[in-house]
């Protein structure tokens, strides 16, 4: 196991006679997949792993009675890939990768915990590394910080590879209720990860509106008049939109025509650890184009 990283899952959907759940066991093989993709481009600073490193991964699957493990071997052929991508070879890889993961799954605990308790989530990081290819992940890299009231992370590898691993991550902790499956281990030879039921508090959403007016050109598509839901197009941009009763009848009015100025407020998702809106509340709508006529 010098130069693997080993993923072990257990319970009824994996009984150690019989047939396996197949839903189940895509969902987990897919999104080890992913994750490992993901935390090989965070650390090497990208954002896609290039295809001739691809095929110098082997991810080998083993499916042992009474579980699912999956082997992942890390096999390079270029002494200069090596060099970059772990200088101590694939085993220093493996253990940057689960580390890496570790690291970022302990962020958004620290975060969903602030978020349970009504407090803002703020990130400091504390940049002890470079943000360079082949800059590694220390351990105790995350921490809550009493007298700033933030989290403070020593990487900013650790807030990148949170939110790139979001959704596969989410998807495995979600399988995890204690019945079906019981727990999953993340390791390599000196140590690793382990996600229970309890874990599933890092997932979901905590959607919040920000109290911030902005203005944006576009049409109004898709529309669910009755759930007051839609999206609008702009520069091509598709965006979720919401609305109150007041104003039904104007967004019936200019739904599917173009170059309708929308005021909104931007809504976010706190629990993805950034401030990207995920959609608009409309506050009000007009058409430029008919006041030219007056």
């Amino acid at each position: 196991m010098e130069n693997q990283v080993r993923i072990y899952a257990t319970e009824n959907s994996f009984p150690k006679e019989g047939s396996y759940d197949l839903r189940t066991l895509e969902i987990f093989i897919s999104n080890y997949r992913v994750i490992l993709d993901r935390l090989i481009t965070v650390h090497l600073g990208r954002r896609q792993v290039p295809k001739d490193l691809k095929r110098r991964i082997v991810y080998k699957v083993q499916i042992t009675p009474g579980s699912i493990e999956l082997v992942v071997s890390f096999i390079y052929e270029h002494k200069e890939l090596i060099a970059v991508l772990a200088p101590e070879g694939a085993y220093g890889l493996a253990e940057i990768l689960v580390r890496m993961l570790k690291n970022a799954i302990e962020l958004r605990k620290k975060a969903s915990e602030l978020i349970r308790n009504n407090l803002p989530v703020k990130i400091h990081i504390s940049i002890s590394n470079s943000f360079n290819i082949g800059s590694t992940i220390n351990n105790g890299g995350v921490i809550f910080d009493q007298n700033s009231g933030s989290i403070v992370i020593d990487d900013p590898k650790i807030l990148w590879a949170a939110q790139l691993t979001r959704r596969p991550v989410n998807e495995i902790v979600n399988q995890i209720d204690g019945r079906n499956v019981e727990y999953v281990d993340f390791n390599t030879a000196t140590g690793g990860i382990k996600l229970n039921p309890e874990d599933q508090d890092i997932t979901g959403s905590h959607k919040e509106e920000l109290d911030t007016n902005l203005t944006i050109m576009g049409r109004l598509d898709v529309v669910a008049f009755t759930y007051h839901k839609g999206a609008v197009i702009s520069d091509g941009e598709r965006y979720s939109v919401q609305w109150d009763e007041n104003i039904r009848t104007k967004i019936k009015k200019f739904a599917d025509k173009e170059g309708i100025l929308f005021r909104v407020r931007p809504i976010i998702d706190r629990k993805r650890l950034e401030t990207t809106a995920i959609g608009f509340h409309i506050l009000d709508c007009d058409d430029p184009q008919e006041k030219m006529f007056y």
